[in-house]
Protein backbone atom coordinates (compact mmCIF):
# COMPACT_ATOMS: atom_id res chain seq x y z
CA UNK A 1 0.00 0.00 0.00
CA UNK A 2 1.33 3.42 -0.93
CA UNK A 3 0.97 5.64 2.11
CA UNK A 4 0.83 8.81 0.09
CA UNK A 5 -2.69 9.67 -0.94
CA UNK A 6 -3.82 10.01 -4.51
CA UNK A 7 -6.31 12.63 -5.59
CA UNK A 8 -8.86 13.06 -2.80
CA UNK A 9 -12.06 12.49 -4.73
CA UNK A 10 -15.67 13.08 -3.84
CA UNK A 11 -17.82 13.06 -6.95
CA UNK A 12 -14.55 13.19 -8.88
CA UNK A 13 -13.37 16.38 -7.11
CA UNK A 14 -9.65 16.64 -6.45
CA UNK A 15 -7.37 18.60 -4.27
CA UNK A 16 -7.64 18.25 -0.46
CA UNK A 17 -4.64 16.43 1.00
CA UNK A 18 -5.53 14.48 4.15
CA UNK A 19 -3.16 12.10 5.90
CA UNK A 20 -4.30 8.63 6.92
CA UNK A 21 -2.35 6.90 9.67
CA UNK A 22 -2.71 3.14 9.17
CA UNK A 23 -2.89 2.15 12.81
CA UNK A 24 -5.43 -0.52 13.62
CA UNK A 25 -8.02 -1.08 16.28
CA UNK A 26 -11.63 -2.17 16.63
CA UNK A 27 -14.54 -1.28 18.85
CA UNK A 28 -14.38 -2.68 22.35
CA UNK A 29 -17.59 -4.58 23.08
CA UNK A 30 -19.43 -7.01 25.32
CA UNK A 31 -18.98 -10.59 24.15
CA UNK A 32 -20.91 -12.73 26.63
CA UNK A 33 -23.36 -11.50 29.25
CA UNK A 34 -25.09 -14.87 29.74
CA UNK A 35 -28.49 -13.29 30.29
CA UNK A 36 -29.90 -16.76 29.66
CA UNK A 37 -28.58 -20.17 28.67
CA UNK A 38 -24.96 -21.18 28.13
CA UNK A 39 -24.42 -19.32 24.82
CA UNK A 40 -22.92 -22.36 23.07
CA UNK A 41 -20.13 -22.85 25.64
CA UNK A 42 -19.05 -26.48 26.05
CA UNK A 43 -16.28 -28.83 27.21
CA UNK A 44 -13.23 -28.35 24.98
CA UNK A 45 -10.52 -30.74 26.24
CA UNK A 46 -9.20 -32.39 29.38
CA UNK A 47 -10.27 -35.38 31.46
CA UNK A 48 -12.33 -33.42 33.94
CA UNK A 49 -16.11 -33.40 33.46
CA UNK A 50 -18.94 -31.10 34.43
CA UNK A 51 -22.30 -29.67 33.51
CA UNK A 52 -22.95 -26.18 32.22
CA UNK A 53 -25.86 -24.10 33.44
CA UNK A 54 -27.01 -20.57 34.06
CA UNK A 55 -27.56 -19.15 37.53
CA UNK A 56 -28.84 -15.62 37.95
CA UNK A 57 -27.62 -14.56 34.51
CA UNK A 58 -24.13 -16.06 34.70
CA UNK A 59 -22.55 -19.21 33.25
CA UNK A 60 -21.88 -21.97 35.77
CA UNK A 61 -19.57 -24.97 35.41
CA UNK A 62 -20.49 -27.60 37.98
CA UNK A 63 -17.74 -30.22 38.08
CA UNK A 64 -18.68 -33.91 38.09
CA UNK A 65 -15.22 -35.47 37.63
CA UNK A 66 -14.80 -39.09 38.75
CA UNK A 67 -11.56 -38.01 40.39
CA UNK A 68 -12.87 -34.91 42.19
CA UNK A 69 -11.06 -31.72 41.33
CA UNK A 70 -9.71 -32.88 37.96
CA UNK A 71 -9.34 -29.90 35.63
CA UNK A 72 -10.63 -29.35 32.10
CA UNK A 73 -10.98 -26.65 29.45
CA UNK A 74 -14.27 -24.95 28.60
CA UNK A 75 -14.86 -22.59 25.71
CA UNK A 76 -17.40 -20.98 23.42
CA UNK A 77 -18.39 -22.58 20.12
CA UNK A 78 -16.12 -22.42 17.11
CA UNK A 79 -18.72 -20.44 15.18
CA UNK A 80 -20.27 -18.49 18.07
CA UNK A 81 -18.61 -15.16 18.77
CA UNK A 82 -21.12 -13.24 20.91
CA UNK A 83 -24.35 -13.68 22.82
CA UNK A 84 -25.32 -10.03 22.89
CA UNK A 85 -28.35 -10.19 20.61
CA UNK A 86 -29.13 -10.20 16.91
CA UNK A 87 -27.44 -10.57 14.55
CA UNK A 88 -25.05 -12.46 16.86
CA UNK A 89 -26.69 -15.77 17.66
CA UNK A 90 -25.65 -19.24 18.74
CA UNK A 91 -23.68 -20.96 15.98
CA UNK A 92 -22.90 -17.63 14.32
CA UNK A 93 -20.58 -16.25 12.79
CA UNK A 94 -17.19 -17.76 11.99
CA UNK A 95 -14.44 -15.90 13.80
CA UNK A 96 -14.26 -13.16 16.44
CA UNK A 97 -12.46 -10.02 15.21
CA UNK A 98 -10.31 -8.45 17.96
CA UNK A 99 -7.75 -6.85 15.65
CA UNK A 100 -5.99 -3.99 17.43
CA UNK A 101 -7.69 -4.40 20.80
CA UNK A 102 -5.64 -4.74 23.96
CA UNK A 103 -7.26 -7.30 26.25
CA UNK A 104 -10.17 -9.54 27.18
CA UNK A 105 -11.70 -9.39 30.65
CA UNK A 106 -14.24 -11.54 32.45
CA UNK A 107 -15.83 -11.94 35.84
CA UNK A 108 -14.77 -15.22 37.45
CA UNK A 109 -15.37 -16.96 40.76
CA UNK A 110 -15.76 -20.36 42.43
CA UNK A 111 -17.08 -21.83 45.64
CA UNK A 112 -13.85 -23.46 46.80
CA UNK A 113 -11.84 -22.80 49.95
CA UNK A 114 -8.55 -21.81 48.25
CA UNK A 115 -7.39 -20.24 44.96
CA UNK A 116 -7.56 -22.32 41.76
CA UNK A 117 -5.15 -21.73 38.90
CA UNK A 118 -6.83 -20.98 35.57
CA UNK A 119 -5.46 -20.23 32.12
CA UNK A 120 -7.36 -18.10 29.64
CA UNK A 121 -6.83 -19.13 26.02
CA UNK A 122 -7.83 -18.46 22.43
CA UNK A 123 -7.70 -20.61 19.33
CA UNK A 124 -6.78 -18.12 16.68
CA UNK A 125 -6.49 -17.77 12.89
CA UNK A 126 -8.13 -20.08 10.37
CA UNK A 127 -5.80 -22.83 11.66
CA UNK A 128 -7.27 -22.55 15.20
CA UNK A 129 -3.81 -22.14 16.73
CA UNK A 130 -3.90 -22.60 20.52
CA UNK A 131 -2.62 -19.51 22.36
CA UNK A 132 -2.49 -19.05 26.16
CA UNK A 133 -3.11 -15.40 27.02
CA UNK A 134 -1.80 -15.67 30.61
CA UNK A 135 1.15 -18.10 30.61
CA UNK A 136 1.50 -19.68 34.03
CA UNK A 137 -2.15 -19.08 34.69
CA UNK A 138 -3.94 -16.84 37.16
CA UNK A 139 -4.96 -17.85 40.69
CA UNK A 140 -8.70 -17.31 40.90
CA UNK A 141 -9.58 -16.32 44.43
CA UNK A 142 -11.87 -18.48 46.53
CA UNK A 143 -15.15 -16.63 46.57
CA UNK A 144 -18.67 -17.39 45.52
CA UNK A 145 -18.81 -13.83 44.18
CA UNK A 146 -17.07 -13.06 40.88
CA UNK A 147 -13.99 -10.87 40.49
CA UNK A 148 -12.96 -9.16 37.25
CA UNK A 149 -9.78 -10.50 35.66
CA UNK A 150 -8.14 -8.98 32.58
CA UNK A 151 -5.86 -10.81 30.16
CA UNK A 152 -3.78 -8.92 27.56
CA UNK A 153 -3.85 -10.00 23.91
CA UNK A 154 -0.09 -9.58 23.53
CA UNK A 155 0.39 -13.36 23.32
CA UNK A 156 -1.32 -13.37 19.93
CA UNK A 157 1.64 -13.56 17.59
CA UNK A 158 0.21 -11.87 14.50
CA UNK A 159 -2.63 -9.68 13.24
CA UNK A 160 -3.96 -12.76 11.44
CA UNK A 161 -4.59 -14.37 14.83
CA UNK A 162 -6.30 -11.42 16.49
CA UNK A 163 -8.47 -10.82 13.42
CA UNK A 164 -9.82 -14.35 13.37
CA UNK A 165 -10.35 -16.00 16.77
CA UNK A 166 -12.30 -19.23 16.44
CA UNK A 167 -12.86 -19.78 20.17
CA UNK A 168 -12.03 -18.33 23.58
CA UNK A 169 -12.07 -20.26 26.82
CA UNK A 170 -10.66 -21.15 30.24
CA UNK A 171 -8.52 -24.08 31.33
CA UNK A 172 -9.20 -24.93 34.97
CA UNK A 173 -6.15 -26.63 36.45
CA UNK A 174 -6.35 -29.65 38.76
CA UNK A 175 -7.48 -28.79 42.30
CA UNK A 176 -7.93 -32.26 43.80
CA UNK A 177 -7.38 -31.03 47.36
CA UNK A 178 -10.66 -29.11 47.08
CA UNK A 179 -12.67 -31.69 45.14
CA UNK A 180 -15.32 -30.83 42.59
CA UNK A 181 -16.31 -27.16 42.57
CA UNK A 182 -18.73 -24.84 40.85
CA UNK A 183 -17.19 -22.05 38.77
CA UNK A 184 -19.02 -18.91 37.62
CA UNK A 185 -18.20 -16.87 34.50
CA UNK A 186 -19.90 -13.62 33.50
CA UNK A 187 -19.42 -10.42 31.49
CA UNK A 188 -16.76 -11.50 28.99
CA UNK A 189 -15.73 -8.41 27.01
CA UNK A 190 -13.02 -7.01 24.77
CA UNK A 191 -11.14 -3.86 25.69
CA UNK A 192 -9.11 -1.25 23.86
CA UNK A 193 -8.68 2.44 23.18
CA UNK A 194 -10.88 2.59 20.08
CA UNK A 195 -10.30 2.52 16.38
CA UNK A 196 -8.16 4.77 14.22
CA UNK A 197 -7.94 3.07 10.83
CA UNK A 198 -7.59 -0.35 9.28
CA UNK A 199 -6.24 -1.67 6.02
CA UNK A 200 -8.59 -4.23 4.49
CA UNK A 201 -6.65 -4.71 1.25
CA UNK A 202 -3.37 -3.35 -0.12
CA UNK A 203 -2.26 -5.99 -2.67
CA UNK A 204 1.37 -5.28 -1.80
CA UNK A 205 2.54 -8.86 -1.32
CA UNK A 206 3.34 -9.71 -4.93
CA UNK A 207 1.45 -11.16 -7.87
CA UNK A 208 -0.55 -13.58 -5.71
CA UNK A 209 -1.63 -11.01 -3.09
CA UNK A 210 -5.34 -10.86 -3.95
CA UNK A 211 -6.32 -10.21 -0.29
CA UNK A 212 -9.28 -12.52 -0.73
CA UNK A 213 -10.92 -10.50 -3.52
CA UNK A 214 -13.46 -12.15 -5.80
CA UNK A 215 -15.98 -10.99 -8.35
CA UNK A 216 -19.34 -10.87 -6.61
CA UNK A 217 -21.86 -10.33 -9.42
CA UNK A 218 -21.98 -9.25 -13.08
CA UNK A 219 -18.77 -11.23 -13.40
CA UNK A 220 -19.08 -11.50 -17.17
CA UNK A 221 -17.84 -7.92 -17.32
CA UNK A 222 -14.31 -8.97 -16.31
CA UNK A 223 -12.23 -9.53 -19.42
CA UNK A 224 -10.57 -12.95 -19.47
CA UNK A 225 -12.60 -14.17 -16.53
CA UNK A 226 -14.79 -17.26 -16.45
CA UNK A 227 -17.86 -15.45 -15.18
CA UNK A 228 -17.79 -17.10 -11.75
CA UNK A 229 -17.48 -15.80 -8.21
CA UNK A 230 -13.69 -15.95 -8.15
CA UNK A 231 -10.74 -13.79 -9.18
CA UNK A 232 -10.28 -15.14 -12.70
CA UNK A 233 -9.40 -12.36 -15.12
CA UNK A 234 -7.92 -10.27 -12.31
CA UNK A 235 -4.23 -9.75 -11.61
CA UNK A 236 -2.04 -7.92 -9.13
CA UNK A 237 0.31 -5.54 -10.93
CA UNK A 238 2.59 -3.04 -9.24
CA UNK A 239 0.89 -3.45 -5.87
CA UNK A 240 -2.63 -2.90 -7.17
CA UNK A 241 -5.51 -5.16 -8.16
CA UNK A 242 -6.21 -4.81 -11.89
CA UNK A 243 -8.78 -6.02 -14.42
CA UNK A 244 -10.32 -4.92 -17.70
CA UNK A 245 -13.98 -4.06 -17.21
CA UNK A 246 -15.70 -4.75 -20.52
CA UNK A 247 -17.85 -2.08 -22.11
CA UNK A 248 -21.36 -2.41 -23.43
CA UNK A 249 -23.05 -3.85 -20.33
CA UNK A 250 -23.16 -3.58 -16.57
CA UNK A 251 -19.77 -3.20 -14.90
CA UNK A 252 -18.45 -5.81 -12.49
CA UNK A 253 -18.93 -5.84 -8.73
CA UNK A 254 -15.90 -7.06 -6.77
CA UNK A 255 -15.72 -7.81 -3.07
CA UNK A 256 -13.08 -8.18 -0.39
CA UNK A 257 -14.33 -10.75 2.08
CA UNK A 258 -14.32 -10.25 5.80
CA UNK A 259 -11.03 -8.63 6.71
CA UNK A 260 -8.90 -10.85 4.54
CA UNK A 261 -5.90 -8.54 4.76
CA UNK A 262 -5.47 -10.28 8.13
CA UNK A 263 -7.49 -13.42 7.63
CA UNK A 264 -5.22 -15.63 5.57
CA UNK A 265 -6.46 -14.26 2.21
CA UNK A 266 -9.50 -16.50 2.46
CA UNK A 267 -13.19 -15.72 2.20
CA UNK A 268 -13.74 -17.76 5.38
CA UNK A 269 -12.47 -15.06 7.80
CA UNK A 270 -15.84 -13.63 8.69
CA UNK A 271 -17.12 -11.28 9.95
CA UNK A 272 -14.94 -8.19 10.17
CA UNK A 273 -15.76 -5.44 12.67
CA UNK A 274 -15.80 -2.04 10.94
CA UNK A 275 -18.12 -0.36 13.42
CA UNK A 276 -15.83 2.39 14.64
CA UNK A 277 -14.94 4.00 11.32
CA UNK A 278 -16.41 7.02 9.61
CA UNK A 279 -15.11 6.44 6.08
CA UNK A 280 -14.07 3.80 3.63
CA UNK A 281 -11.21 5.14 1.52
CA UNK A 282 -10.86 3.35 -1.80
CA UNK A 283 -7.75 4.25 -3.77
CA UNK A 284 -8.40 3.38 -7.42
CA UNK A 285 -8.02 4.49 -11.01
CA UNK A 286 -9.76 3.93 -14.32
CA UNK A 287 -8.37 4.22 -17.85
CA UNK A 288 -10.63 4.08 -20.90
CA UNK A 289 -12.41 5.87 -23.70
CA UNK A 290 -15.40 7.00 -21.63
CA UNK A 291 -15.04 10.19 -19.66
CA UNK A 292 -15.78 8.44 -16.37
CA UNK A 293 -17.01 5.25 -14.71
CA UNK A 294 -19.70 5.31 -12.04
CA UNK A 295 -18.65 3.73 -8.71
CA UNK A 296 -20.90 2.39 -5.99
CA UNK A 297 -19.57 1.18 -2.65
CA UNK A 298 -21.40 -1.64 -0.89
CA UNK A 299 -21.29 -3.88 2.16
CA UNK A 300 -23.11 -7.07 3.08
CA UNK A 301 -23.83 -7.19 6.80
CA UNK A 302 -25.41 -9.46 9.36
CA UNK A 303 -26.23 -13.14 9.22
CA UNK A 304 -28.62 -12.46 6.32
CA UNK A 305 -25.93 -10.82 4.15
CA UNK A 306 -27.96 -7.59 4.01
CA UNK A 307 -26.90 -5.54 0.98
CA UNK A 308 -26.33 -1.83 1.66
CA UNK A 309 -24.91 0.64 -0.83
CA UNK A 310 -23.50 4.15 -1.05
CA UNK A 311 -23.32 5.82 -4.46
CA UNK A 312 -19.85 7.36 -4.62
CA UNK A 313 -20.00 9.08 -8.02
CA UNK A 314 -18.16 9.24 -11.33
CA UNK A 315 -14.49 8.24 -11.31
CA UNK A 316 -12.68 9.99 -14.18
CA UNK A 317 -10.92 7.64 -16.61
CA UNK A 318 -7.72 9.66 -16.45
CA UNK A 319 -5.47 6.81 -15.31
CA UNK A 320 -4.67 8.60 -12.05
CA UNK A 321 -5.23 7.12 -8.60
CA UNK A 322 -8.04 8.82 -6.71
CA UNK A 323 -8.88 8.38 -3.04
CA UNK A 324 -12.64 7.96 -2.88
CA UNK A 325 -13.94 8.92 0.56
CA UNK A 326 -17.14 7.01 1.29
CA UNK A 327 -19.18 8.14 4.34
CA UNK A 328 -20.44 5.22 6.40
CA UNK A 329 -22.70 6.94 8.93
CA UNK A 330 -26.00 5.70 7.45
CA UNK A 331 -24.94 2.03 7.22
CA UNK A 332 -26.10 -0.43 9.87
CA UNK A 333 -24.60 -3.58 11.45
CA UNK A 334 -21.05 -2.47 10.62
CA UNK A 335 -19.74 -4.60 13.50
CA UNK A 336 -20.74 -7.60 11.38
CA UNK A 337 -19.51 -7.05 7.81
CA UNK A 338 -19.43 -10.15 5.63
CA UNK A 339 -17.99 -8.42 2.59
CA UNK A 340 -17.22 -4.96 1.29
CA UNK A 341 -16.64 -3.94 -2.28
CA UNK A 342 -17.23 -1.72 -5.28
CA UNK A 343 -19.85 -2.01 -8.00
CA UNK A 344 -19.23 -0.32 -11.36
CA UNK A 345 -21.91 1.20 -13.53
CA UNK A 346 -22.38 0.50 -17.22
CA UNK A 347 -19.93 2.14 -19.65
CA UNK A 348 -19.68 2.02 -23.43
CA UNK A 349 -15.99 1.22 -23.84
CA UNK A 350 -13.58 -1.09 -22.05
CA UNK A 351 -11.94 0.34 -18.93
CA UNK A 352 -8.82 -0.81 -17.11
CA UNK A 353 -9.57 -0.65 -13.38
CA UNK A 354 -6.85 -0.58 -10.72
CA UNK A 355 -7.53 -0.72 -6.97
CA UNK A 356 -4.50 0.14 -4.88
CA UNK A 357 -6.01 -0.13 -1.40
CA UNK A 358 -9.17 -0.28 0.70
CA UNK A 359 -8.80 1.47 4.07
CA UNK A 360 -11.30 2.22 6.84
CA UNK A 361 -10.63 5.35 8.86
CA UNK A 362 -11.89 7.78 11.48
CA UNK A 363 -10.59 10.71 9.42
CA UNK A 364 -12.61 13.77 10.45
CA UNK A 365 -14.85 15.35 7.89
CA UNK A 366 -13.44 18.83 7.20
CA UNK A 367 -15.82 21.30 5.63
CA UNK A 368 -13.47 21.63 2.66
CA UNK A 369 -14.30 18.08 1.53
CA UNK A 370 -17.87 19.12 0.59
CA UNK A 371 -19.86 15.96 0.04
CA UNK A 372 -21.86 17.62 -2.74
CA UNK A 373 -24.72 15.16 -2.69
CA UNK A 374 -22.63 12.04 -2.25
CA UNK A 375 -23.32 9.28 0.21
CA UNK A 376 -26.78 8.29 -1.04
CA UNK A 377 -27.58 5.11 0.85
CA UNK A 378 -30.02 2.52 -0.46
CA UNK A 379 -30.57 0.40 -3.50
CA UNK A 380 -28.40 2.64 -5.63
CA UNK A 381 -28.40 3.25 -9.33
CA UNK A 382 -26.32 0.20 -10.20
CA UNK A 383 -27.26 -2.38 -7.58
CA UNK A 384 -27.95 -5.64 -9.37
CA UNK A 385 -27.35 -8.58 -7.08
CA UNK A 386 -25.63 -9.93 -4.04
CA UNK A 387 -23.53 -12.83 -2.80
CA UNK A 388 -25.17 -14.99 -0.17
CA UNK A 389 -23.10 -17.72 1.44
CA UNK A 390 -22.93 -19.77 4.63
CA UNK A 391 -20.42 -19.27 7.39
CA UNK A 392 -17.20 -21.25 7.59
Amino acid sequence: MKLRLGLVTLLALAGVGLSVKPAAAQSASSLYTFDSGVSDWAHNFGTGTGTLGNSGGALTITETSATPGTGAAWSDGFNTIKDTGAPFTSGCCGGLDLYGLSSISLDFGHNGSAPVNVQFFAQASSGSNYVVLNPGGTDIAASAATTTYTFPLTALASPDQSAYIRTIGVTIRDHTAQGNLTFTIDNVRSNGPGAVSRVIADHDGGAADFDGVICNFDCGAIGGGNGGQNNSGMSVVGGALQWTDLGGSAGAAVTWGNGTQNGGASFSARPVDLSNYQYAIIRMSATGSDSSVFVQYYVQTGSGFNFQAVNVGNLPTDGQLHDLYVPLSALTNMSFVDSNGINLGAHAGDAVIRVDSVIYSQVPEPASLMLLGLGIVGCGAVRRGRRVSGFV
